[in-house]
């Protein structure tokens, strides 16, 4: 059976590009968020998402199953998808995601699957899920500095069409606290983890020099390094999850990846906490906060 392998993120951390950039190695067949470790049951995974105005299920679970189990990323499909997935509430996450990988596996021959969903970094029950679920998986934590995720996430927060201006601001407040909070649950669990077993990088390292970091991926799992295995990785363009999917299904991704898929290097600015304490988001967070989030960057790798 294939392995394994779990990209950990924050929200709004390069995760849609890079995690398809490394799902891209020849070896390694990568999945759209699937969102299945966020509850125990498929059952408790589907009324989640129907919580957030997604009636049919995780985008990206019905896009693998579609494409995996039916044939096809098509509209028909992916009702075929919701269909199955109504027909296996009873099923543990984990027990889809296996069924998943077998398909993968079966499809391209792939030595190991990669599930990137940032809301489960999000959630320290749905990492306990993971690391008792899935005790030989690898993990890779993908870093962005705080003060330009913060920005990225204050771009998507203001805007979402279903949310009100009330929430919006709610949101707002919140975005602060997210990225510490999530790099905490990440490090915490990280600590549980044998050596080897996971990998930490820099987003900014990737867009900066990513036939290294790709090379580096890849020597860690074990996988081919050779050029045409580190070239496939630079073409996040060819995954079949890089492109809008059908109406009923549309994303699966970050829908700005989605909307331009290619990767295009360079060497992304750094934010300044300096510089972002003096600003408005900054002056709401009481010293304490302020110093627990310059910790938590600092031990990063960021000032």
């Amino acid at each position: 059976m294939a392995k394994l392998l779990v990209m950990l993120s924050p929200p709004r951390s390069f995760s849609s590009l890079i995690s398809t950039m490394i799902g891209q190695h020849p070896e390694i067949y990568g999945f759209p968020e699937l969102h299945l470790m966020m509850r125990e049951r498929v059952a408790g995974t589907m009324r989640r998402e129907q919580q957030a105005d997604k009636f049919l299920g995780p985008r990206g679970l019905l896009r693998a199953l579609a494409l995996l189990q039916f044939g096809a990323d098509s509209a028909e499909n992916v009702l075929e998808a919701n269909n199955w997935l109504q027909e296996h509430m009873a099923w543990h996450g984990k027990d889809v995601l296996a069924h998943l990988m077998d398909l993968a596996e079966a499809k391209t021959g792939a030595t190991y699957c990669l599930e990137k969903s940032p809301a489960t970094a999000t959630s320290p029950q749905a990492l306990h899920r993971l690391r008792r679920d899935w005790p030989d998986a690898r993990y890779l934590h993908v870093t962005r500095h705080p003060v330009n995720l913060h920005k990225s996430l204050v771009e998507f927060i203001s805007h979402l069409p279903r949310l009100t201006a009330a929430e919006k601001t709610l949101w707002l407040k919140k975005s602060v606290t997210l990225w510490p909070m999530v790099q905490r649950n990440i490090l915490d669990f990280c600590a549980t983890l044998n050596p080897g077993q996971y990998l930490r990088i820099r987003g900014e390292d990737v867009l900066a020099d990513a036939v290294p970091m790709m090379r580096m991926v890849a020597e860690w799992l074990g996988l081919r390094t050779d050029d045409a295995a580190i070239d496939a990785m630079l073409h996040p363009e060819d995954s079949p999850y890089a492109r809008r999917g059908p109406f009923n299904a549309p994303d699966g991704n970050d829908p700005k990846f989605i909307a331009s898929p290619h990767f295009r290097p360079g060497l992304p600015r750094m934010g300044n906490l300096d510089d972002f304490f003096r600003g408005e988001h900054g002056r709401s967070m009481d010293a304490a906060r302020r110093a627990y989030l310059r910790q938590i960057a600092n031990c990063l790798g960021y000032q």
